[in-house]
């Protein structure tokens, strides 16, 4: 019974050592050797034995309805993030599905806001007159009008998050209580979330063709067939997004509600990443209007903005490979 000793000595060690604690590590004790024996009477071996007992009693939390001493956990908890009741975790399953579709929005308008300044330059270099500087001057406008809305709607979501930034940022313990719920959501938008992510994933594999047709299609150096090939691209990967954002939810929030849920490079716990990924897309399209204004060549310096992406997807995988090297931050 040593292995069962030191495995109580684990659950109760963190507990005030009370007359009723004590008494209720005795009662458990006694369960899992009863246990024990019946299953060695079975005809399993002494470690399967024991493994099978830790399993089926799993934590104090899922025994102490048993054993009586609910009040006694919920009065001396251990020191720790504090655990999260299955009411709260409700009401932020429903504030997320309630604000998803303004997160869908902001992000979606965020790669949207180069389109305006494109397609006017397109149509500008395609007209007999030159009205290159006016369309320059409203495109410019658009993009800047865009990304100050997509802003504002992140904002807007946060702050009807904002009495959710505990669970959001994994200060909080999961009980096995919300491990049960988060996998019922998990199983309920499970269908949903995966004819999502094959739409999704279908146009970021095919946003490439409208650059590779009309790239093929361009007859000079002035034709401006690329840089609709380039708008309709990056509307394919907005189109991808907002049906992922919006259709994956469920999965998203399970994952947060089990406290194992992948950083984003905004938010990751690396300062270097998340230093870059805070100025990335300012950098990008300060360096898009320099070389653009200081060359005067609008129609090649749009080749920013795919290599843009693909560069993010790169920051993305880092940060996604040096936070799955870390521990992750669970209650067992």
């Amino acid at each position: 019974m040593n292995v069962i000793d030191s495995y109580l000595d684990t659950l109760f060690d963190p507990y005030p050592r009370s007359t009723r604690m004590r008494e209720a590590r005795a009662e458990l004790r006694a369960m899992m050797e009863d246990k024990q024996q019946a299953l060695l009477g079975q005809g399993l071996s002494e470690s399967q034995a024991v493994g099978r007992v830790i399993a089926e009693f799993g934590s104090l939390e899922e025994v102490a309805p048993e054993l009586g001493i609910g009040p006694e956990l919920s009065g001396a908890a251990p020191q720790g993030p504090p655990l999260l009741s299955r009411s709260r975790a409700e009401d932020y399953v429903s504030a997320v599905r309630a604000t998803r579709h303004l997160q869908a929005l902001g992000v979606s308008l965020f790669v949207l806001c180069p389109v305006p300044l494109l397609g006017l330059l397109a149509l500008a270099s395609s007209s007999t007159t030159d009205p290159s500087h006016l369309a320059v001057l409203v495109g410019l406008i658009a993009l800047l009008v865009m990304v100050t809305a997509g802003v504002l709607v992140l904002v807007l979501r946060g702050s009807r998050l904002g009495d959710f930034e505990d669970i959001e940022e994994g200060r909080f313990t999961p009980t096995q209580e919300i491990r049960d719920f988060a996998a019922e959501l998990r199983r309920e938008h499970r269908s949903r979330a995966a004819v999502a992510q094959g739409i999704a994933i279908s146009l970021w594999i095919l946003c490439a063709v409208p650059i590779l047709v009309t790239a093929l299609l361009s007859t000079g150096e002035d034709d401006t067939m690329p840089l609709y090939g380039v708008c309709l691209t990056l509307i394919m990967v907005a189109a991808g997004l907002w049906v992922m954002i919006r259709g994956a939810w469920g999965p998203s929030t399970a994952e947060t509600l089990e406290n194992e849920c992948d950083e984003m490079p905004e938010s990751s716990s690396n300062p270097v990443i998340r230093t870059i990924a805070a100025v990335y897309w300012p950098v990008c399209t300060a360096i898009y209007l320099a070389w653009s204004f200081i060359s005067g060549d609008w129609g090649s310096t749009w080749i920013v903005w795919p290599v843009a992406g693909v560069l993010y997807g790169a920051l993305w995988a880092v940060n996604s490979a040096l936070h799955g090297s870390q521990p992750r931050n669970q209650a067992r």
